[in-house]
């Protein structure tokens, strides 16, 4: 009956946590114009976000944020984010399949 239990709730973990991944979190709005929908940027100077490793987004977020790395379009965009909604944005683009 434990085991029953057990697997009844890991399956229900592991279906809340993708659905949560494939949700657009809502600061990906802003995210759209450049890269698209999905992270599938059709314009060959915005990357391609979809299908990146979540801690190398998380990281090049980080670093758009605190200066680190220069740009003048992302700078403003990260500037105000937390490390929770870069999270969110950096595991939202992680799931989102490659075109």
């Amino acid at each position: 009956m434990k085991t029953l239990l057990v697997a009844a709730l890991s399956t229900g973990l592991l279906f809340t946590a993708s659905a949560s991944a494939s949700e657009a979190p809502a600061k990906a709005n802003t995210c759209v114009g450049c890269h698209g929908m999905d992270g599938n940027s059709v314009v060959p100077n915005f990357p391609k976000l979809a299908g990146q490793h979540a801690s190398y987004l998380e990281k090049q977020l980080k670093d758009f944020r605190d200066g680190f790395r220069k740009d003048a379009t992302m700078a403003p965009f990260a500037k105000g984010l937390t490390d929770q909604e870069i999270k969110d944005l950096a595991a939202y683009y992680a799931a989102q399949a490659p075109k």
